[in-house]
């Protein structure tokens, strides 16, 4: 074979040349991961390689029939009201166009305008985000029929597009490209294959998340039928004689911020499966909580405590994750319609409840600034190198992140190594979904159960616990 631009021999000292500096590199960084300590959580990483692989090859088998009967009632939805719009503007127009919709918003419609903000060498300039339409209709409601029409229809053609339309491979099989060196926090990542079919399958919608129509309403009127978002998971099904199954960890992230913060009372709370969000409205209303096993959602007095906190309890749920990350008072006003006030009170009763969230905190932020890197239980590592007083929301949700990406990909090894009839056929960031024989099912899932008990090594040492659900019909109807 000759190069077009050389011959044989400029070839071969091309292709030699780029192998043997990989090579160089490689040993260099082999050396550098064991000077840091690191050479267990490079073996792990590494180790990886033939659970994804396998998951990559087989595929998930795709319900063709649900898949174009989806498709066509989603375009028909989009269609609805890309006719309601044209007969209100009296014209036609691309709610994908960002020209199109600044054009009529804030020319047309002569509304005030809503900028990105300005980045390093990019200047701010007029958007018609989701964010920003939002805040149109909010100040104009005359115009919120037209603003949630052009939202339904951003919204269904990514469900169109993303999800029920993404190719399929020649077997009508999905696939994807898992990334293990995803990402900061080591989650893995996903995008379409190497074949360009299939799509990032760690982002495909777990439930109905809301419903699109209700939008073009004016007056209690409503001026086009109700959609249901569609249950997309519900295309994913298994293979013949076979059962399909969705491992999750149970509130994940929150078990780690818990045992970070050596919070002995919230470890009994989770310990005890108590709704947590409800007991944090207690504490956000400066009163003592009921004991915990009445807190349990099948407890007969969980219903009564809930009753006069439902709206508290929505706020809890928010302001606590977005206060054990570090959020101001000033952001998370913005997000939850609270005053800057009533968040700073909030934030004083939850600290003076669970100081340890706060040690922790500040135990996080000594960290960044002194060693300038962070490190979970397992012994993996963030080395920053940015600025240490803008990485501290960062720096804190890296903890309890990469931690469990560690632990739902020890559970995945440990069924690779394991249970050779358990095919895991997706990763979730903190679940996994796949399949097994429907004759084997009590046998597996005892056996999974046993396997998915990772310990994190903490003084007092942490087992996130799962819930297994299973379907012999499809992903989304696993129960």
């Amino acid at each position: 074979m000759t190069n077009r631009h050389g011959g044989d021999d400029e070839l071969w000292r091309y292709n030699a040349q780029d192998c043997v500096v990989t090579r160089e590199c490689g040993e260099v960084e082999a050396e550098t991961i064991k000077a840091l300590g690191l050479s267990e959580v490079e073996a792990f990483q590494q180790s990886m390689f033939y659970p994804v692989l396998r998951a990559m090859n087989l595929g998930v088998r795709i319900d063709k029939k649900t898949r174009n009967e989806l498709a066509e009632e989603i375009q028909e939805a989009i269609s609805l009201r890309e006719d309601f719009l044209t007969d209100i503007l009296g014209h036609s127009i691309n709610p994908r166009s960002s020209a199109q919709m600044c054009k009529l918003f804030y020319e047309d419609l002569k509304q005030q305008p809503n900028m990105t903000r300005a980045k390093k060498g990019v200047p701010g300039h007029l958007t018609c985000d989701d964010e920003a339409l939002q805040k149109i209709a909010s100040r104009e409601p005359l115009l919120k029929p037209i603003v949630n029409a052009i939202s339904d229809i951003r919204t269904l053609g990514i469900f169109l597009n993303t999800f029920v339309l993404a190719k399929l491979d020649y077997d009508d099989r999905m696939r994807c490209s898992y990334n293990i060196c995803g990402t900061v926090a080591y989650r893995m990542s996903s995008s379409k294959n190497a074949f360009r079919s299939g799509c990032n399958l760690q982002t495909v919608p777990s439930e109905k998340s809301k419903s699109v129509g209700k939008s073009a309403q004016r007056g209690g009127v409503g001026l086009l039928p109700e959609f249901p978002l569609p249950n997309i998971r519900k295309l994913f099904i298994p293979d013949p004689g076979f059962t399909f199954f969705d491992l999750d960890l149970d509130r994940a992230d929150l078990q780690v911020v818990v045992w970070e913060a050596n919070d002995t009372y919230l470890k009994s709370a989770l310990r005890a499966g108590a709704d947590i969000h409800l007991l944090n409205a207690y504490i956000l209303e400066g009163k003592e909580p009921p004991p915990l096993e009445e807190l349990v959602a099948n407890h007969p007095k969980y219903g009564d405590y809930l009753g006069p906190r439902k709206h508290l309890r929505e706020f809890a749920k928010v302001f606590c994750h977005a206060t054990n990350y570090g959020g101001s008072p000033r952001t998370i006003s913005s997000h939850t319609g609270r005053s800057v006030t009533e968040v700073e009170r909030a934030q004083r009763l939850w600290f003076g409840a669970h100081p340890g969230i706060k040690a922790w905190q500040e135990r996080v932020r000594t960290q960044v600034v002194s060693r300038r890197y962070m490190e979970n239980k397992f012994g993996y590592r963030w080395y920053i190198f940015d600025r240490p007083d803008s990485i501290l929301g960062e720096a804190l949700a890296w903890v309890p992140q990469s931690t469990v990406g560690v632990v739902i990909n020890r559970i995945w090894r440990a069924f690779y190594d394991n249970l050779p009839d358990v095919q895991v056929l997706l990763q979730v960031h903190d679940s996994l979904a796949g399949q097994f024989p429907t004759w084997k099912k009590e046998t597996v899932l005892t056996r999974m159960r046993e396997c998915a008990k990772i310990t994190i090594p903490y003084d007092d040492p942490l087992i996130i616990p799962v819930g297994i659900e299973t379907s012999e019909s499809s992903w989304g109807d696993c129960t």
